[in-house]
């Protein structure tokens, strides 16, 4: 990762793009929503607690805090004031924040019991209020300014609360609220920072609530100029953070050593700074001495890679300007909760392509990204990407993913760098692969983007057509390996594989809606027509990414069409049509729920001849009938007697191409039940109804040809 980011800085700096650098330990406030709101807690001159009020989102979004796990300051994090788990009391609190007017004060005071500040709460808040906040101020300097005055007074005033019954920030905290309640001022708020409605089943440590965000700010602060929640005050903290982290000249002219991209090197005897992207933290590069492996080679923690702080700054500020929420779709696309890719250029166009939609997202189906077609997609980023001015033109494209391992690792799992016709070529490809199938009769081709290709790879369905998945979803294909597939970089064993799972784990969607779409079923209401169209949208997606695994092997849709496999899944599905024309027609629409070509679709895939000399003992009852019924000349809807001439003769030409070619000892590999699948679900071959029944009015051999029986 570090590499990546640091040939980004270097393209940043030659577009002339400043990034803001903000200081290591002055990070971010939690994303404030409707129900994680940030409160803002007005300090008075005499260490009172005079307002509380809600911070917009905003506001919060500008705001900084400093400190570590163990505090920090102005900002930290406390918990509701008080728990409640007896029934009654829950009961009760639910019904005064139901009301709408005034609300009992006595009830109130008396839900007030189960004190749910814990002692590991109260001592981290007397850290940040006490030690944080005057090691914040001890950065900040000396400087005889109003903002650096405003700062130390707010610190002056923290540190007055005392881990004290009567002098404690829950004390002063406890009486602002009960005063805004009784004055009937935000109500909701205030309840939901007196109350957490705890579990009975759970102890008092385990159940403590939903953390809530508190900022603290100096009540007169117009003599100042600005308030400390202000954006203002905010870099002016950090831009002193920053001047007190600089090593002194006498330091770096002492180093005799460079770091690994050739500048002088001070060990800055720190962590490598952290970065926080869009659902989790990432620590750029963190080496951990408990690794006894490190003293192989005596290069402990960051020895083996060394980075000078500038250019561990430069290395931060590049993630965080890709990771800028702006840029999503651009430079960084999220894939799952712990996953994120991201993609640039060598060299950074006035108006960038957006680079990461052409992967998609594995969310798809639950964002925008539904209404959107890779096809589209592809189409204007390729025409973004070849209308860059000939000086804006990239050299390369740097795509890289990060994953979350756990709570304190991080990890770039897939890397590559390739040019932009490489890019292109492959998105054009990408569309050939997945178009690779024939015409399907349930909906229109729908090309999966490769992020979305894992999902399909690992979802498990059962043979009623439902999910088979658990609490946690399979993961034998990972999202970033789509990105594999689109750049042609997968092994051919790993196609193989995946192409395994797929079918296996496919074979009941494809049984299932193969069956009900060739019996004619219909829903029975608008529930069940939804989870139809889901099932089809599912099964289009799997053909397309089967048609590209196909490619990928050099099967092309114009060969394998003439296959061996490919034409007893087409056999299975003429039986299917069959079966269910005779059953309207002769059991008056009494369809069986299992066909007699969807029957024998799992032996097909395993023991084909077999499957195929059942299949003719199965249909002999029903070919017979439809040599009969073929001159019927009926034409009522739904029992067309020119669908049994056409059956008959589509039987006929699969069955003479297979007698030539099946051999008692087949058996299909995976490529060939990929073939086996798509045939199954394809359409037929097109032929005129006037046509057929012509040709067989001609035709007056009912006994028809030897191998229709």
């Amino acid at each position: 990762m570090l590499n990546e980011l640091y040939s980004l800085s270097a393209t940043l700096k030659s577009k002339g793009i400043s990034t803001k650098e903000w200081h290591r330990e002055y990070k971010p406030l939690p994303k404030v929503t409707a129900k994680a709101p940030c409160i803002r807690i007005w300090l008075a001159k005499d260490s009172s607690i005079c307002g509380i009020e809600s911070i917009s989102a905003e506001l919060a979004q500008s705001l900084r805090k400093f400190g570590n796990n163990q505090g920090t300051f102005p900002a930290f994090n406390i918990d509701p004031l008080y728990r409640i788990t007896d029934k009654k009391q829950l009961s009760e609190l639910e019904r005064i924040e139901k009301e709408t007017a005034t609300p009992d004060w006595d009830i109130i005071k008396s839900l007030c019991v189960n004190d749910n500040w814990k002692e590991s709460l109260v001592k981290k808040v007397n850290r940040s209020l006490q030690n944080i906040s005057q090691t914040l101020l001890s950065l900040i300097g000396n400087q005889e300014k109003p903002e650096r005055a405003l700062f130390a007074e707010l610190v002056h005033l923290a540190s007055g609360f005392k881990n004290e019954p009567d002098k404690s920030l829950k004390t002063a905290l406890e009486k602002c609220v009960f005063a805004k309640i009784q004055k009937q001022e935000d109500i909701s708020l205030m309840l939901a920072m007196l109350f957490h409605k705890g579990d009975p089943q759970k102890s008092d440590n385990d159940d403590t609530g939903t953390s809530v965000s508190v900022f603290l700010d100096l009540f007169d602060w117009q003599q100042y100029g600005y308030p400390v929640a202000s954006k203002h005050i905010t870099e002016w903290i950090n831009e002193m953070l920053l001047k007190s982290s600089l090593p002194s000249k006498s330091t770096q002219s002492d180093c005799d050593w460079s770091d690994a991209f050739g500048m002088p090197f001070v060990n800055p005897d720190e962590p490598m700074p952290s970065v926080k992207l869009s659902g989790f933290d990432v620590t750029l590069r963190s080496m951990f001495k408990g690794q006894p492996c490190q003293y192989r080679y005596e290069q402990i923690d960051d020895g083996s890679y060394p980075i000078t702080k500038e250019n561990r700054s430069l290395i931060k500020k590049s993630l965080e300007w890709a990771a800028d929420s702006d840029r999503e779709g651009v430079t960084w696309r999220k894939i799952d909760k712990n996953e994120i890719v991201f993609i640039y250029p060598s060299k950074l166009p006035e108006v960038p392509p957006r680079f990461a939609s052409i992967f998609g997202s594995s969310q798809a189906d639950n964002s925008v990204q539904t209404e959107a077609r890779f096809e589209n997609i592809a189409k204007e980023f390729i025409r973004a990407l070849r209308g860059i001015p000939t000086h804006e033109k990239s050299d390369s494209i740097q795509i890289f993913t990060i994953r979350k391992i756990d709570k304190a690792r991080s990890k770039v799992i897939f890397s590559r760098n390739c040019s932009p016709e490489q890019l292109i070529k492959a998105a054009e490809n990408w569309e050939i692969g997945c178009s690779n199938i024939p015409g399907i009769d349930f909906g229109e081709r729908i090309i999966p983007f490769p992020l979305q290709v894992a999902r399909i790879v690992n979802n498990v369905w059962k043979q009623n057509g439902e999910l088979a998945q658990g609490q946690n979803a399979v993961e034998r294909m990972k999202y970033y390996q789509g990105m594999e597939l689109l750049l042609d970089i997968m092994q051919e064993s790993m196609i193989g594989n995946y192409l395994h799972i797929l079918l296996t784990n496919s074979s009941g969607l494809a049984n299932y809606l193969g069956n009900w779409v060739h019996g004619g079923s219909k829903c029975k209401d608008k529930t069940s027509e939804k989870n139809l169209e889901k099932l089809k949208k599912e099964t289009l997606l799997l053909l397309s990414v089967l048609g590209l695994l196909l490619g990928k092997n050099e099967n092309r849709k114009e060969k394998y069409m003439e296959n061996i496999a490919y034409l007893v899944g087409q056999l299975l599905k003429i039986s299917d049509e069959l079966h269910t024309l005779y059953c309207k027609v002769v059991r008056s629409g009494d369809v069986p729920p299992q066909l007699a070509g969807s029957a024998l679709f799992v032996t097909a895939g395993e023991t084909p001849y077999q499957a195929i000399t059942q299949l003719s003992i199965r249909m002999n009852p029903y070919i017979t009938w439809a040599k009969q019924y073929r001159f019927k000349n009926i034409k009522d809807e739904g029992k067309e007697s020119w669908k049994a001439a056409w059956y008959l003769k589509l039987f006929e030409d699969v069955a003479n191409k297979l007698s030539i070619a099946m051999a008692d000892s087949k058996r299909f590999s995976d490529f060939e039940k990929a073939q086996l699948f798509i045939g199954y679900l394809a359409s037929f071959p097109k032929s005129e109804p006037s046509a057929i029944t012509t040709a067989n009015n001609k035709d007056n051999n009912i006994g028809g040809s030897d191998n229709e029986q």
